[in-house]
């Protein structure tokens, strides 16, 4: 019988190597492994900080935008105040205006409008297309549109 000689794996030769290489000793690989995760950490906390700081911007912005639709508000409030008639009568009569009756105004004569009329400008001419054409040709042979008036 033949004994078979034992030969290691991949992986141990790969990690052996790799050791040996980096000369790393069971510290090197525990230092790595706390090295790999304190930069997740500090990963996960740079990215929980953006999210707290955008957070914190959206409830400024959205404070802000209620107080801005507040004074529009009020601001719409002033502005019908204001041009509301009795206001407008009120601050004539301080800066010394009076209401005057309204003048006798002109008598206007009715204008006749046609309402049922087409819209636009009448058309120039209402003859025929054919006609017209025929007339164009006519004129380039010399004949008069008397004389085809004349032959209708």
């Amino acid at each position: 019988m033949r004994r078979r000689r034992r030969t290691r794996g991949f992986v141990q030769v790969a990690s052996a190597a790799a050791s040996d290489r980096l000369r790393l000793n069971s510290f090197g690989h525990a230092y790595l492994a706390v090295g790999i995760v304190l930069g997740a950490i500090l990963i996960y906390l740079a990215l929980a900080a953006q999210a707290t700081q955008a957070s914190y911007d959206i409830t400024h912005l959205q404070d802000q935008q209620r107080a801005l639709l507040a004074e529009q508000d009020q601001l719409r409030y002033q502005e019908v105040t204001l041009h509301a008639p009795a206001q407008v009568e009120q601050q004539a009569s301080k800066s010394g205006m009076q209401r005057v009756p309204p003048a006798n105004y002109v008598a206007s004569a009715p204008v006749a409008i046609d309402l049922q009329a087409p819209v636009g400008a009448p058309p120039t001419d209402s003859t025929p297309l054919w006609e017209r054409a025929v007339a164009v040709v006519a004129d380039k042979l010399g004949v008069s549109r008397d004389a085809m008036a004349a032959t209708k």
